[in-house]
Order: structure tokens, then sequence, then C-alpha cells
């Protein structure tokens, strides 16, 4: 979905959150979005080190496209593993183990080029103030949707008779 709204996207790493960014210009018809995925979500293990002990934090630049394709390779992986490396140049890498039809698996890897935000940056990177929102609107899942109906319209047949 990202890589729908925009080209580069920052990806902001903390211990316990990811979050994507996007903070095009809105003078350039640009969109703003922040998402927060809680880490322990995705992953079993997961370590991370920032600059120092009070700015615990990465942010990355990275093109969505391309970690929209890596993370594709994935959906039927038994193992995702993302480092932060160096190979020429700053890179996501992603590999992903997949199982074979012989019951081996095989390694997938996709190198995605960055660029390391420097901390100078990351003032214009922190999370929107939000206002309290007017209404609040919860979705029930479609089965207990499906079962409201079946039983209202029984109700409705037995007042009419």
């Amino acid at each position: 979905m990202i890589a729908k709204l925009a080209k580069t996207c920052t990806l902001r790493i903390s211990p316990d959150k990811l979050n994507f960014i996007l903070c095009d210009k809105l003078a350039n018809g640009g969109v703003s979005m922040w998402c927060e995925l809680e880490q322990e979500n995705f992953f079993n293990e997961f370590q991370m080190e920032g600059v120092s002990a009070e700015n615990n934090e990465i942010y990355l630049e990275l093109t969505s496209e391309n970690l929209s394709r890596a993370l594709k390779t994935a959906q039927n992986a038994r193992a995702l593993k993302i480092k932060l490396t160096n190979k020429h140049f700053p890179c996501l890498t992603v590999s992903v183990e997949l199982l074979s039809m012989s019951s081996s698996s095989r390694i997938v890897t996709h190198d995605i080029p960055i660029k390391v935000i420097p901390r100078k940056l990351w003032k214009d990177l922190q999370e929107p103030v939000v206002p309290d929102p007017d209404v609040d609107l919860i979705f029930s899942s479609a089965s207990q949707e499906r079962y409201l109906d079946v039983h209202e319209s029984q109700e409705e047949r037995n007042c009419m008779v």
C-alpha cells in the first residue's frame, strides 16, 4: 500500500516499534502518513542498536516499491531476516528462507539501497499530533454482521405475522 502512495518512505526502527513515515510536501499535492507496527507482532527475535542509549533509533529512507517486492517473496517464508548492511553502499538486506518441493530450503536475498537519515533531520520525522476524533467507527467481523442480518430478518418476520 505504501508503494502506491509514494515512491520513497522513511523507516524508523526503535527497540519496540517499526514506523513507516511519508512526509511529502502538501504544497506539491503530496501525502503524509504515519504507520506504527509493534515489532513483537512480526518477529520472534528482534535486535537493534541505535546511535546511543538516549537516541536508540535508526531512520532510513528507502524506495517503498523495493521493500514491497522483497516482502512479497516472504509471504510463504519459513524465516525472514532483515539486516542493515554495507555492500559498497548502505543496504537493507532482506533474506527469505523458502521451503522447496524437496523439503530442502533455499535462501532468497534482496539488497535494498537505503539512505541513513542523519540525526539532525530526525526532528522533521516525529509522530504528528492528531486531535481527538469527533466520531469513532468500530467495524465488526463479516461473520458477526451476517449473523446480525440473519437474526434481524427472522425477528422482522415474526413481527409481521
